[in-house]
């Protein structure tokens, strides 16, 4: 649900602790050049902190604390340490400007500002176009203006006026914002004429305001190769990101590959207008839009759509009413409104405020905002110390929000949401190609196969690709990355990257041109730690067999036991909501030591060691027998393989790396509440159980993590029976008490090797 160029745009600080503070007197933010003489001092109690931290994120912060005290050498060294944990094509721009510019002081440290401008830019020049026209267009994505680093630097001062010290957290980022705004400031305007310079001779481009019948007004940015007269195919991209920058040089990638780019935003984005209401109205704007691409003289009446996340549904959005220009879709890692986002199986997420801020605002600073993670984690944390009313986060935020209330009374899969996208015998009516693109990390997979899966139930014989892998929420919009929150994917799932697969899909069926190689049937998978990829015609075909476990109440060590047969016991579970003492914000790894964190307001069962070759291919069906003194509650599980050498590996993702959670009282019917009864023994579904393929290590154990949740990342359920949104700690009283039943079971669908379907 966020652009990926904010990675690199604006990950400016990555700390492990807010606690310790740093002497930074109040005499230091009385003008300019006091503050300018007193950053290097600040920088040089900082680097106490991180000299010692060697993980790959802290090395943008080491690159931070080198520029402020002018250690170039050093500055240099810390920005290729982090840039390794890109993708290969994305390195050699990732903080191009930072890059040019360390590069320029190491060679003529000594010159005049005047001086140093001229061999900056002649040093960004041949860096820029030495480029291929890939990474040029990549590059100028992360290059935007300066004015949001500085008055976030304006805000930070003036917060800090009030006291003698800074936190770890705002020292950091004080001196990030820092070395951002000198340094693009120095060198945006040069950077820009470098680039306006290169594409004036090659594309034709332009920016013209769409007027649609229902009376709305658009942005739309199209640029076509200069010189070619020719009527072309259309890429289009719909973006509720409106960004001129970025959005131009989205269009530039497919004018350079031979298309028409074309990129509109989203009704309320970039012109002023309505209210910015997403998903609401995008399926009945795209119809319009489409059908405008289709009548210009440059068009040859073929339209592709492309694009991740919110982009990717933009595209579904717009076969709810498919125009018969639109010949093909390729969403990836697309969010399913209702689905997966803003709630998953029915629970609402605190991070929605934070989004719906960001895409209802406007300029860099609501970019700059929605990356101040230190202040979302924050807020997250004082809403659940507090236990007001989930309806209060966005005014405790300080900025109400009526897309959020607007939202949050529609906690069932009603037609609100429905209404958005195609519904159930709609997907019939979609006969174009479609090649589908997720992860098995990715915080949107719950939608994007979602959607395939209903394409392929109403229309079983549909031309609808899918490719799933190792990937993220970045890594499966434009380039996987070799590591991926700790863990090194095979080499064959890094071998492509998603921009080029996207070129070649559209080449394939806009040009009449080759097939994309990895698409060997309609079912495309990686298997973890098998270096392969396998292919199939139907999802059900990815498995020969299933692994079924029962959640038993023989404890063995440190954890439960998941055993081969029902039993009659259960494990109890007591749960005291009125307790905050407990606040956590999870931090995703894929490999771990310990799921000790894992365990607050959660039971762990562990399996016998698996002796046999074979893998876990596909989603897990998981159905629980519980009683609860309540009449509602929220399920929360994670699945991991412990293998021998005793790492946990989180073999299934869901949002932002929680684990699957599921509303009770949604379990049967996603679409209609069904309170529980107090007492009564009752089934829960785990619906929107993630996917994953990874061969199994031999004398591996499965172990699941069950309880309920108690987040602040999540809505709390507080068991009443009222509408969540309006529970507070008021209404915690008496404990949670579970008892799940040992006739609860998962199944694993599996792959053994050598068994024939």
């Amino acid at each position: 649900m966020k652009k990926t160029i904010i990675l690199l745009l604006a990950a400016f600080i990555t700390v492990t602790s807010y606690g310790q503070n740093f002497y930074f007197p109040k005499e230091n933010y009385q003008d300019s050049a006091v503050f300018a003489k007193a950053i290097p001092g600040l920088a040089a109690q900082l680097q106490e902190h991180y000299i010692s931290l060697n993980d790959p994120n802290s090395a943008l912060n080491k690159m931070d604390l080198d520029l402020a005290m002018a250690r170039y050498d050093e500055a240099m060294v810390h920005l290729n340490e982090w840039r390794q944990q890109f993708a290969v094509e994305i390195r050699p721009i990732a903080y191009l400007p930072f890059d040019v510019y360390i590069s320029a002081k190491l060679e003529q440290p000594q010159l005049t500002a005047t001086a140093f401008l001229t061999l900056f830019e002649s040093r960004f020049r041949e860096t820029f176009n030495a480029l291929n026209t890939n990474s040029k267009e990549l590059s100028t994505m992360y290059n935007g203006p300066y004015e949001v680093q500085k008055r976030a630097l304006e805000t930070m001062k003036e917060r800090g006026k009030k006291s003698d010290s800074l936190n770890l957290g705002s020292a950091t980022r004080m001196i990030a914002l820092y070395n951002a705004y000198q340094i693009k400031k120095l060198t945006t305007a040069i950077m820009q004429k470098v680039v306006d310079e290169e594409y004036f001779y090659t594309f034709d481009m332009q920016s013209p305001i769409i007027k649609t019948n229902n009376g709305h007004q658009f942005q739309a940015h199209v640029v076509k190769p200069k010189g070619v007269s020719e009527k072309l195919p259309t890429v289009f991209i719909f973006n509720i990101y409106a960004d001129s920058l970025d959005d131009i040089s989205r269009a530039r990638y497919y004018a350079d590959k031979g298309y028409a780019g074309v990129v509109i935003n989203t009704r309320g984005k970039a012109i002023k207008g309505p209210e910015v209401a997403p998903f609401e109205f995008d399926s009945q704007d795209a119809y319009e839009l489409i059908d405008w691409i289709s009548n210009q003289s440059w068009s040859n009446g073929k339209v592709g759509m492309v694009g991740g996340s919110y982009l990717g549904f933009a595209q579904w959005s717009a076969l709810k009413k498919p125009h018969p220009a639109l010949k093909t879709i390729m969403p990836q890692v697309s969010v399913g409104p209702g689905i997966d986002y803003p709630m998953t199986s029915n629970v609402f997420m605190t991070y929605m405020i934070r989004w719906i801020n960001y895409v209802t605002g406007s300029g860099r600073e609501a970019t700059w905002d929605f990356s101040n993670t230190e202040k979302w984690f924050k807020l997250y944390k004082d809403w659940y110390e507090k236990g007001t009313a989930f309806n209060a986060v966005d005014s405790l935020e300080g900025r109400p929000n009526p897309v959020f209330q607007r939202w949050l009374k529609h906690p069932s899969y009603d037609s609100f949401w429905q209404d958005m996208v195609p519904y159930q015998s709609e997907f019939a009516q979609i006969d174009i190609p479609i090649l589908s693109i997720t992860g098995y990390y990715d915080s949107d997979q719950a939608g994007a196969l979602y959607y395939h899966r209903q394409h392929l139930k109403y229309k079983p014989d549909a031309n609808h690709y899918l490719v799933i892998g190792p990937y993220d929420h970045y890594g499966a919009q434009q380039y996987p990355t070799e590591t991926i929150h700790g863990y090194k994917v095979d080499s064959v799932a890094t071998s492509f990257n998603f921009r080029n697969l996207s070129v070649e899909w559209f080449d394939y069926i806009l040009k009449n041109g080759s097939k994309p190689v990895v698409l060997k049937d309609r079912v495309n998978y990686q298997v973890m730690g098998t270096n392969e990829w396998r292919h199939t015609d139907e999802m059900s075909h990815i498995s020969n067999d299933t692994l079924t476990f029962y959640f038993s109440s023989n404890l063995k060590g440190e954890h439960y036991s998941l055993t081969a047969n029902a039993g009659d016991g259960f494990v109890e579970q007591t749960v005291d909501f009125s307790d905050r003492s407990d606040v956590q914000i999870f931090k995703y790894n894929i490999i771990k030591d310990s799921i000790t964190a894992d365990l607050s307001n959660a039971k762990s069962f562990i399996s016998e060691p698996i002796q046999e070759s074979l893998s876990i291919n596909g989603a897990y069906v998981s159905t629980l027998m519980a009683t609860i003194n309540k009449k509602d509650f929220d399920v929360a599980m994670r699945v991991y393989e412990l293998r021998p050498d005793g790492k946990y590996f989180a073999l299934y993702s869901t949002f932002r790396g929680l684990a699957n959670v599921q509303r009770a009282s949604y379990s049967k019917d996603n679409t209609q509440r069904q309170l529980l009864t107090p007492g009564r023994k009752e089934s829960v579904l785990m619906r929107n159980t993630s996917f994953t393929s990874k061969q199994l290590s031999k004398g591996s154990r499965l172990v699941v993590v069950l309880g309920v949740n108690k987040s602040p990342q999540w809505q709390l359920n507080y068991g009443t029976g009222k509408d969540v949104s309006e529970e507070t700690i008021a209404d915690a009283k008496e404990p949670l008490n579970v008892k799940w039943y040992g006739d609860s079971y998962i199944k694993f669908p599996i792959f053994r090797t050598g068994k024939e379907k």
